[in-house]
This record gives structure tokens, sequence and C-alpha cells, in this order.
């Protein structure tokens, strides 16, 4: 049977970009067949040298750049710029993650670019975009988190909790830019022409908030400007603003925290989450737990059904029941009944979980320079095409050669523009046995 290949296969996108954001959407382009071609500066990306495991690798790096070639130029050498200007004539989509600013000085700017390739689809993606009074501030992930009251809204009372485990305003602003290239290939099919497109992790970290960035205007107002008035207040006064806010009535937006029916509980030998978001499942829930709530009684959650005190009352014995049981015992209980449920599980079990096997979440492949490394694989399966990774990350450089002649570069010109440190390939370190290109 014929392989089907991945349907951006034949589209080749040129990622300029470094850190998290612009590679992660270049990676989700490569899962889907597109050639990606990580052009990368002499030094390389940043990431790379961020708690190294090995000379320019590092886990971050890897984790967001499986999928891709690299090619190594020096675009502040008239020869470097000579040759990315040929790669653009190639090129469908280009990721750029620049400063405003940065790209005109080295002439990798839209304007520029897509007069030497009018068919060009240029993604930009900084950290508050390209208008505005934080325009030109740097920004990565925390500082966005912090800007777009994601931090405070994690903490109870608006004391800041960043988020550690993931980067969520990067990811999220990364898949933004892989939406709107995908979007724009279409649209060029349909007219021909390439376009801007523009993201940044300031707007990804408005947008992904459905909860906290939704107000009901006559319901939510008056609260809203009410928080601003203690905020001012206890600035005002010299006192911390979560203190102040710890005094306010409990907002709407933290009511999960208090529900009994969407939390994690210690059971008798580790942790479970309880996962209700209709009355049907927590009726189901009240009968394996073996209690009584008029609060789900009916097709909608009664609030009035129960006071504070015999809601603090029914809270603490739904959690020492919890207490009585393994959680392996209350998985077996809720998953006969139907409750959304599930173990607390560390990471290093999943990569023997039977879930992550049969979906093939993770794949193993032979690194240039560290050898066999295990991989998350792409989430996304179509009936249409192949996806997931295909490479992992490339090393610095490593497919500069096989670019150049991809490029019409002869053997001879190759060798005079890595001589003339225009361009930068990759040899095995000594002792390190790798596949040069």
């Amino acid at each position: 049977m014929e392989t089907i290949r991945g349907v951006f296969e034949g589209v080749r996108v040129l990622d300029l970009s470094e850190y998290i954001a612009g590679p992660l959407a270049g990676e989700m382009l490569a899962d889907l067949g597109a050639d990606v071609i990580k052009v990368e500066p002499p030094l390389g990306d940043f990431w790379r040298h961020t708690a190294p495991v090995a000379p320019g690798e590092s886990r971050g790096f890897m984790g967001v750049n499986k999928g891709k070639r690299s090619i190594s130029i020096d675009l502040k050498r008239p020869e470097g710029k000579e040759v990315f200007l040929r790669l653009v004539e190639t090129a469908d989509i280009l990721l750029a993650n620049y400063r405003p600013g940065v790209a005109e000085r080295l002439g990798v700017d839209y304007a520029t670019l897509s007069a030497v390739n009018p068919r060009l689809i240029y993604c930009q993606n900084t950290a508050f975009g390209s208008a505005g009074p934080y325009r030109d501030r740097p920004g990565f992930d925390l500082v966005s988190q912090a800007m777009t009251g994601i931090m405070a809204f994690e903490g109870a009372g608006g004391l800041p909790h960043p988020i550690i485990t993931t980067s969520p305003t990067d990811l999220a602003a990364g898949m933004f830019l892989a939406y709107g290239a995908a979007a724009a290939l279409y649209h060029r099919e349909r007219t021909g022409k390439g376009q801007f497109i523009e993201t940044s992790l300031f707007a990804a970290g408005i947008a992904v908030q459905y909860r906290p960035m939704f107000s009901i205007e006559r319901l939510d107002r008056e609260q809203r400007e009410q928080v601003l008035t203690a905020i001012a207040q206890a600035r005002a006064e010299g006192r911390r603003v979560e203190e102040v806010l710890r005094e306010m009535p409990t907002r709407h937006e933290t009511g999960r925290r208090n529900n009994p029916y969407y939390k994690v509980y210690e059971t008798k030998d580790s942790y479970i989450a309880l996962a209700c978001l209709n009355n049907r499942l927590r009726r189901a829930a009240v009968r394996v737990l073996g209690v009584e709530d008029p609060r789900v009684e009916g097709d909608e959650f009664d609030t009035e059904a129960l006071s504070p005190d015999e809601n603090l009352v029914l809270n603490e014995l739904i959690a020492a029941i919890f207490s009585t049981k393994t959680t392996d015992e209350w998985v077996a209980a809720f998953d006969a009944a139907g409750v959304p449920c599930g173990p607390v599980r560390y990471t290093a079990e999943l990569f023997d979980d039977p879930q992550v096997k049969a979906m093939e979440l993770l794949r193993t492949f032979d690194h240039a320079v560290l050898g066999p490394v295990v991989m998350a694989n792409s989430p996304l399966r179509m009936s249409g095409g192949e996806t997931g990774t295909r490479l992992p990350s490339p090393a610095l450089g490593q497919h500069t050669r096989e670019v150049l002649r991809e490029l019409g570069f002869a053997d001879d010109e190759i060798e005079g523009l890595i001589a003339a440190k225009a361009v930068r390939a990759w040899e095995p370190p000594a002792g390190v046995e790798g596949r040069r290109d």
C-alpha cells in the first residue's frame, strides 16, 4: 500500500525563530510533512545553550525543534545574506521572532523578503506585538504570565503563582502562529498571494484565558470596578494588594477551587483527580462516595441548597471518605459509574504508560550528538496524510551542505562559503560518532 505523505509535503518553511514559541510553530508544521529548515546564526539558537546536556544541545531546544534540518548562516556577511536570499526564493513560509527593528537591521523583514518572493508567508511572533506602548519591550513567557493576569489568577487572592511545568503563553503563541500559517497557505491557494502574520506572547496570554478574560458586563463590571478600587486603595496605603483582595468576598473566578466535584483528593496510598462538570456526573459521584448532596439533585447545581457551614462539613466528609481506599480502588469504582477521574501520575511513569504506547505519543530517535532520545510525538492524527515527528532535533549546521546543494551550490562553492565563515557546517565532535550530511 502506498504511503500517504503529510498534507504539507512540498511546503518549505524557514525557521529563523529562537527559544520556544516560533520553533514550536515550525515543529508543528514539520509534523504535518513540511520541510522545515532551521536557519541559525553561527552560534545557533540561544536556547541551545540554556542548561546544555552537550555542547550546543539542551533539552529545551531539542523539545521544540524536532523534525527540522539546520543550516547555519551569518546574515551579517554579504555572502551569507546572498545564500539566505536564495533560500527565501524557495520558501513558502518564514517564521521569525525578532524584537521590533531587528529584522529591518538584518534585512530579513517582510517588506524586504516579500520583494524577493511575493508568495512568501511571513509569520512573526514578538513579546507584545508591533503596536502599543509595550511594543519595544523584551519579554519571555514568565513576563507574559505576569502581565496578562495568569500569574495572579493562579494564586489565591491575587498572590502571584507562576506556571513553571510548561510555558503557557509560549506554547499558545506557537500554536496560533502555526494556525495562522496554515490559514495563509489556504488563502494563497485561492489568491496566489503571500502575506504578513503576527502574534505575540501577550496576545496569546490574553486569548487563552477564556474565563478570566470574559465579562458579562451587567454581572461582572461592578465587581471588576470594586477590585480595581481595592487595588488602588492598597497601593495608596502602602499595603500589599493580595492582603486587600483576601478581605473581599470570594470572586466568581475562584469557584472551582471550592468545588468538591472538580478537585484533587488524597487517597489511602496516593492522589486522584475527580472532574464532574454537570449534575448528572455529580450525582453518579455522590452514589459512589455514599454521601448526600441536595445541590446536585436537579439539572443545575443549586448553590443555595447548603449553607456555607454545611458545605464545609460536606467537603471535609468527602475528603475523609477518599482516604479510606486506594487510588486504584477509587478509579475502578468511578470508572464503573462513568465518572471522569484519574490517578495523579508522575512524568517518569508515562514513558511506559499503556495509553501513551497505544497512541504512539512518544518516539525514539538516534540523535546526531546524544544517541538514542525519546521525544513527544505529534498529538494530531489525520486520515488524509501522515502526521508525527520524522526526525530528531538537528545539530547546529548539520544540514548546511545538504541544503546548499539543493540550492545549486557546487561543492567547491560550499567549501568556500564555509571557509569565509558565511555559513557553518556541523562536524561530529572528536570521539562522537555522528552522521555528516
